[in-house]
């Protein structure tokens, strides 16, 4: 797959699209519309009809997502259940590239978004198959973009630091906001170094990168499905367990009757560090609640989303920074 050059998938037009898609794949669209939402600035996820009414769910993206397709590709030829695979190119190829700009198609999953439907109606046993299946692939040959819990380039006290500097112009009530907000942030920070700090060797395996219940779809008969491979890794076991145990999803909490039926899917005989769970914990509340302040400095934020309320609930009861800080006190940690 060729890296992004220039351009942005919100310049394509749908006849741009559909264009490409016959072009590319060979398949010939009778509508194609973008789906509105979503954090990820740097890509459009569309909805597309072909002419034998097949439905076919389509992305474009400037984000280097070669790896975490070949790894949905591998899973797929090999016959794990729960995981959609990219539909080849004329080519032979998992994307097309648009002068910089990827182009996959997927089959659509028809169903429910996990979200709409609720913990309860997961089947954590399936769910946790799958993502050993996927932790037990060999990774593909081509190279992750990530090999641990961090999508910044920088330490979590190195975000806040930043933080602490763009909130000086901030206005009265983000500023109070942050004060409220800081010490917290500024303890999860002290943690993970520390954990950091006295961890132990572990093995690498191969990530799906970012499997909260807001990437799983319930089919027709009730059965999940993991999509948005873009975060795939080759990382600790531990940062997914953390994003499926703990949770992102401040509105749908995960119990512990959900994490059990997760595990026993999972398998009782992988090892499975519980520090490192809760370091790659900090991490990720720390990089969320930054990525929320950023959205609303900028003054920017994706449709449909308010990014004030996602910072509200980031620390509210069943927010991942709540859920860290009760493991750290339930473990007896602090810094």
């Amino acid at each position: 797959m060729s890296l992004p050059t220039g351009g942005s998938p919100r310049d394509l037009d749908p006849g741009r699209v559909r264009d490409a898609i016959l072009e590319r794949f060979g398949l010939r669209m009778a509508v194609v519309e973008p789906i509105a939402g979503g954090w990820d600035a740097d890509a459009v996820v569309w909805s597309a009809v072909d002419d034998a009414g097949r439905a076919w769910a389509v992305k474009t993206t400037v984000r280097d997502v070669g790896f975490g397709l070949e790894v949905a590709a591998a899973l797929s030829r090999a016959g794990v259940e729960g995981v959609v695979a990219p539909v080849q190119t004329l080519d032979g190829r998992v994307s097309a590239d648009l002068d910089g700009i990827a182009l996959v198609v997927m089959p659509w999953i028809d169903g429910l978004g996990a979200v709409e439907v609720g913990a309860d109606e997961v089947a954590w046993e399936r769910l946790g198959r799958t993502m050993r299946a996927i932790h037990d692939l060999q990774p593909p040959g081509v190279p992750a973009r990530r090999r641990g819990i961090r999508r910044f380039d920088r330490s979590p006290g190195s975000l806040l630091d930043e933080l602490d500097v763009l909130l000086d112009d901030a206005g009265p009530a983000l500023a109070a906001r942050w004060r409220e907000v800081r010490p917290r942030l500024r303890r999860l920070a002290r943690a993970e170094r520390r954990l950091k700090r006295d961890r132990t060797p572990t093995a690498r395996v191969t990530l799906h990168g970012d499997p909260h219940l807001g990437n799983v779809v319930l089919d027709a008969q009730g059965l999940p499905w993991f999509i948005d491979f873009d975060e795939a890794a080759v990382a600790p076991r531990e940062v997914d367990l953390m994003l499926v145990e703990l949770g992102v999803l401040f509105s749908m909490p995960i119990g512990p009757e959900h994490r059990r039926r997760f595990r026993e899917g999972y398998g009782a005989d992988a090892a499975v560090d519980e520090l490192r769970i809760v370091r790659f914990g900090c991490v990720r509340a720390i990089e969320d609640a930054a990525s929320a302040i950023r959205h609303i400095l900028r003054g920017a934020s994706p449709a449909g989303v308010d990014p004030l309320a996602a910072l509200d609930g980031m620390v509210g009861e069943h927010g991942l920074v709540t859920l860290v800080e009760r493991e750290l006190d339930r473990l007896g940690l602090d810094a």
